[in-house]
This record gives structure tokens, C-alpha cells and sequence, in this order.
């Protein structure tokens, strides 16, 4: 994987950055990759560009949820298990604006 300094932030950016990457609760890098793909994805639609989006590297968890395809074993109906999954879901954290 190719690695990038990145100098000269503006300090608001670095600000910004920094309070995301507190609420998702990920790393400075990660966040800065998270949020340049998301720009990537978003220029390259703007722009129409479908054949240069291919380009750009799968996410990582998409591909692990891919390996996982198929493969996973429950005695379970899908029924139950959508209601398990549902259950046990959380208000989530709290956010402050």
C-alpha cells in the first residue's frame, strides 16, 4: 500500500479532521482516507466519469463482507435472524451540533 505525507494543512482542515475522526472514532489516516475516497466517489460522479472511477481501489470492508458471502452458517431462519440483528440495536452515541 503507497503511503503520503501531506504538509501545509490548512488548520481548519486539520480541525475538522480531527473532530470526525473523534466522532467515528478512527484514526487520523484512516479518516483522511476515508473522507478522500469519499471525494474521489463524489468528483468522479460529478464529473461522469465511470471508466476512471474503476480505478479507484475497492474498500477494504467491502471486501471482507464479500469473502463472508455465502459462507456464513445459522440454524436460524433469515426471519429470526433479521429480528436478533434488530433487537439488538443501540439509539446509537450521542451527538452534539
Amino acid at each position: 500500500m503507497a503511503s503520503l505525507t501531506l504538509r501545509d494543512i490548512p488548520n481548519e482542515v486539520m480541525e475538522t479532521i480531527k473532530l470526525l475522526s473523534k466522532r467515528e472514532r478512527r484514526s487520523l489516516n484512516k479518516e483522511f482516507i476515508v473522507v478522500v475516497e469519499r471525494g474521489l466517489r463524489t468528483s468522479m460522479d460529478d464529473a461522469g466519469h465511470m471508466a476512471a472511477k474503476q480505478h479507484i481501489p475497492r474498500n477494504l470492508q467491502n471486501d471482507l463482507w464479500k469473502d463472508l458471502c455465502g459462507k456464513w452458517k445459522d440454524v436460524r431462519s433469515t426471519k429470526e435472524i433479521v429480528s436478533d440483528i434488530r433487537d439488538q440495536r443501540t439509539l446509537g452515541r450521542e451527538v452534539r451540533l
